[in-house]
């Protein structure tokens, strides 16, 4: 039994080596990095040419990025196994997972709109705007503003009530580099108003840096947890006004996350096993002695495990 014990605590050591750990570890970020970059792509219940797209940091920069970002008119449909008026549950996944998607990508290019309208037919409305692209801005708590013209910033058209409706689709919407195939809290979501189409919908999301490292591959990416409230013109929100849009606010935690797979290096192996094998022998023989022990106390030596007479020998006495 000890000996199968044995073989038994080998084999796991063998897992252990050759398989290794995950070692995630928290630390303060101390890495500087001045601009970083948001990924989207979401349909919006607008024409393009009513929607108005701002970043505006906490110093109060603001950088227009409607014409970063590639804005093509389009009938709005909710995708199949969209959530809608839902919210994802959000979990950290794991190394490997992290390392089987993370593909990095690039968006395509525009398309013809009129290829886009000869494919779905004349008689189809568009009455939807496709948003996608990476927009680079300042690596400082900001929000990302969607809005309808001249509602919000002051612009040389404003955008009619009838027109205004931001029920939209998110596909995609990461931080960082892109890596299209990773799962994020808001990808695949969807809010959709029908009562009230002056609706303002606001995400507030934390992001915090994280890298995966394993075999020599490297990831580094941002996890952001999400909170999100809908507003209407009659409400009142604290720090913000009531225009119908789009808000993602953002945040950047001062901590950062480290997920590396690891492994012994062979002399730790070889000293692990050792130790742990000797160990399991010391404990089996001490266990052995005390059963012993127990015996002859309690049954007397003809009991003893150790010390057994043979049944075919004689004493002097006895021959």
């Amino acid at each position: 039994m000890t000996y199968l014990f044995l073989l038994f605590m080998c084999w796991t050591e063998f897992g252990s080596y050759f398989g290794g750990y995950v070692d995630q570890q928290y630390k303060v970020d101390g890495e500087v990095r001045e601009t970083f970059q948001i990924n989207m792509d979401m349909y919006v219940n607008m024409p393009c040419n009513l929607l108005h797209i701002n970043v505006r940091d906490k110093t109060m920069d603001r950088k227009v990025v409607s014409k970063e970002l590639s804005m093509q008119n389009m009938p709005f449909f909710v995708p199949y196994g969209t959530m809608v008026n839902d919210m994802k549950k959000i979990a950290t996944p794991d190394l490997d997972e992290i390392l089987g998607e993370a593909i990095p990508a690039q968006f395509r290019e525009r398309m013809d709109p009129s290829v886009l309208e000869a494919s779905l037919g004349s008689d189809v409305t568009f009455d939807g705007c496709h948003i996608y692209g990476s927009v680079p801005v300042n690596r400082v708590a900001g929000e990302l503003q969607i809005t309808a013209k001249g509602w919000g910033y002051q612009d040389f058209e404003k955008a009619p009530v009838s027109e205004i409706n931001f029920s939209h689709v998110i596909n995609e919407f990461s931080y960082g580099d892109f890596f299209p195939y990773i799962d994020n809290p808001l990808d695949n979501t969807a809010k959709i108003s029908i009562v009230d189409r002056l609706m303002g919908y606001l995400y507030d999301t934390s992001i915090v840096p994280t890298v995966y490292e394993k075999l020599g591959a490297y990831v580094d990416t941002n996890q952001y947890a999400v909170s999100e409230r809908q507003f209407d013109q009659k409400s009142t929100k604290r720090g913000s006004t009531t225009v119908p849009g789009i808000f993602f606010r953002y945040d950047f935690e001062p901590l950062s996350i480290s997920i590396k797979d690891r492994r012994l290096s062979f002399i730790q192996f070889i000293i692990r096993l050792v130790a742990l094998l000797s160990f399991v022998v010391y404990i089996a023989s001490w266990t052995f002695r005390m059963v012993d022990l127990t015996l002859i106390t309690v049954m007397g030596p003809k009991w003893s495990l150790r010390y057994q007479p043979n049944s075919d020998s004689k004493g002097l006495l006895e021959r």
